[in-house]
């Protein structure tokens, strides 16, 4: 190749190389556009995640309502009775679910406000006894996010909620009892696609259970921490 050549091939080299470093940037800014726009104020955003919540546990509810799972919101499990190291027939089942819904307005870049919608049914089931328990919590929470790089981000966020639990015994329906629900997280966004983000994080809750009659005023205060997962839709 002569000197000319050299020239050139380099010339054609270098552009190539220059273009390559061109198009990466656009695509890393556009990446970090599109993310801190689903964020941006004016953008909705609605989500599903688990809800775990505290064991709810008091001698003024006559039995320990939601035992602590696996932290997911969902667990199934058994347990049997060993008396005199001899296994007894009689074996328990036990079922919890939870979910939480939420959908949040951004009134300003990263801050978000809106609504949470928290539900958990759980049961207890033998061959002599039957009892099972429900939640439903809505209220208001604050949401936060921090830029965490490319497609991701940080978020904090706190809340409260206000609800009730319904039980029965054996069949039996019992008084209702309110409940309110006051707690925080953090935790991280990752988005795979431009309008989706899977969450992962941690919760803290303060769960108090209240009931009011004519034998006087009961209440009851349960704590926690329990992982928070889920998904969100941007739009």
């Amino acid at each position: 190749m002569n000197a000319a050549g050299e020239i050139i091939f380099y010339y054609l080299l270098l552009n190539y190389c220059n273009m390559k470093k061109l198009l990466l940037l656009i695509l890393l800014a556009g990446n970090f556009a599109i993310v801190y726009a689903q964020t941006s104020k004016g953008t909705w955003t609605m989500g599903l995640h688990n809800f775990s919540p505290v064991p709810i546990a008091g001698d003024g509810l006559g039995y320990n309502f939601f035992p602590p799972t696996n932290g997911f919101g969902i667990s199934f499990g058994t347990s049997k009775d060993k008396i005199d190291g001899e296994l007894q027939d009689d074996k328990i089942k036990s079922t919890q679910f939870g979910l939480s819904v939420n959908s949040h307005y951004f009134v300003a870049d990263q801050l978000a406000v809106g609504l949470v919608g928290n539900y958990s049914s759980w049961s207890v089931n033998d061959d002599d006894f039957k009892s099972s328990a429900s939640i439903f919590l809505v209220g208001p929470e604050v949401k936060y996010y921090f830029d965490a790089g490319t497609n991701m981000k940080w978020w904090l966020k706190g809340g409260a909620s206000f609800g009730a639990i319904n039980a029965k015994y054996d069949g039996e329906k019992d008084d209702p009892y309110s409940l309110s629900q006051f707690g925080g997280g953090a935790g991280i966004s990752i988005f795979p696609v431009s309008a989706v983000s899977i969450d992962i994080g941690m919760g803290y809750n303060v769960l108090t259970v209240s009931n009011k009659n004519e034998f006087g005023e009961y209440k009851n205060i349960n704590s926690g921490l329990a992982v928070d997962v889920g998904f969100g839709i941007f739009f």
